[in-house]
């Protein structure tokens, strides 16, 4: 099981979308990063069907095989879940976001609670209004915030160039960003299954990529559209303290607003850390883990947990449930700044940037 696939939305839009694992497993929706597609899910297919789950990995408009949907806003985003999940005949699932696709995560536990069973938020992306985030901001990352803040028509065009750039030198650009990685991200991209996951993502990305990466950006600088204080859904975060990317702020500031929610950090790991712990979260995901009477084990030894917040009482079997876990997952990159004097300096940039490093994952 392992096809990729499209649907018509009601709207007229294009839905791809890639299943993985096993079709008669529990179905968890599974967001990639930002730039990227269905292809990043798929990052150890073995460990989906260790786990027994079904992956569903759909692009987000303007990826991969999805119609690029101007205008859009976070919150449209769980319309397009449930369209797809209605087309596969599943009521009740679980949903997964990886670093750009975390907001995404959060939105359809906020919006989709009937439905969802629990969110898992992985090296994921904050709310980058949030004035504490944009203080822990390099300077890079505050200009281009800054930029989509004000929607300027730069954005776009500079992420089309470095996506472009990316397409032509696919491996001089993996090769440059991961001298700019710290050790843990670095080594896991030195992987050749994994360097060649990057390529191929980055060989079959769409035109309108660079437009769907502005654009994300854009949402994550804004007004999120929901309250994640509001959220009733089991919500699980694991998050590498090493994460220069996305940093370990991002995902505690999540954990504060977000009541029913549970942290895992953990020491030394960068933002790909969902690529040696993705059987964890798949399997953490599952109704057999978070319904009554789930099993519980010891937490990874590697990793500390936050537990979750009292606000509403949360549901005390998934907590413990999640505590049991025991392996690993990834997800990393930065940002560049704009320039456009020689190629040299552009595939520079374009490594640096949410091409490939930031928000890939």
């Amino acid at each position: 099981m392992n096809d990729s696939h499209v649907m018509t939305l009601l709207d007229g839009r294009d839905l791809g979308w890639l299943e993985l694992g096993t079709s008669d497993g529990w179905p968890i929706f599974g967001f990639h990063g930002t730039p990227g597609s269905r292809l990043q899910v798929g990052i150890d297919e073995a460990a989906v069907r260790r786990a027994g789950v079904r992956l569903i990995a759909p692009d987000r408009p303007g990826y991969g095989l999805s119609s690029f949907q101007p205008g859009r806003r976070l919150v449209d985003w769980p319309t397009d879940v449930a369209q797809l999940a209605d087309h596969l005949a599943v009521d009740r699932f679980s949903v997964m976001g990886i670093s750009g696709g975390g907001p995404h995560a959060a939105v359809c536990a906020s919006l989709l609670a009937g439905r969802l069973v629990a969110a898992g938020i992985v090296s994921g992306e904050g709310p980058l209004s949030d004035p504490r985030i944009a203080a822990d901001m390099t300077s890079v990352s505050r200009f281009l915030t800054t930029l989509s803040r004000r929607r300027s028509r730069l954005l776009p065009a500079f992420f089309a160039v470095e996506l472009a750039l990316a397409r032509r030198w696919p491996s001089k650009a993996l090769d440059l960003m991961v001298k700019q990685l710290p050790p843990y991200d670095a080594e896991v991209l030195r992987r050749p299954d994994l360097r060649d996951l990057f390529e191929r993502d980055v060989r079959h990305a769409s035109r309108t990529a660079g437009q769907a990466q502005a654009q994300d950006f854009g949402l994550f600088a804004s007004d999120w559209g929901f309250d994640l204080g509001a959220i009733t859904v089991p919500v699980f975060l694991w998050h590498g303290e090493a994460d220069k990317n996305v940093p370990l702020l991002h995902a505690q500031l999540m954990h504060d607003a977000i009541p029913n929610s549970v942290l895992r950090t953990f020491a030394g790991e960068g933002h790909f850390l969902v690529v040696e712990r993705l059987e964890e979260i798949l399997v953490a995901l599952k109704p057999r883990v978070l319904g009554a009477g789930s099993p519980r084990s010891s937490p990874d030894p590697g990793g500390q947990t936050l537990p979750a917040k009292a606000l509403a009482r949360p549901p005390l079997d998934r907590v413990l449930a999640f505590l049991a876990q025991d392996r690993h997952i990834p997800r990393r990159v930065t940002l560049p700044s704009i320039c456009q004097e020689s190629c040299q300096v552009a595939i520079r940039s374009a490594c640096r940037c949410r091409v490939f490093s930031g928000h890939m994952w």
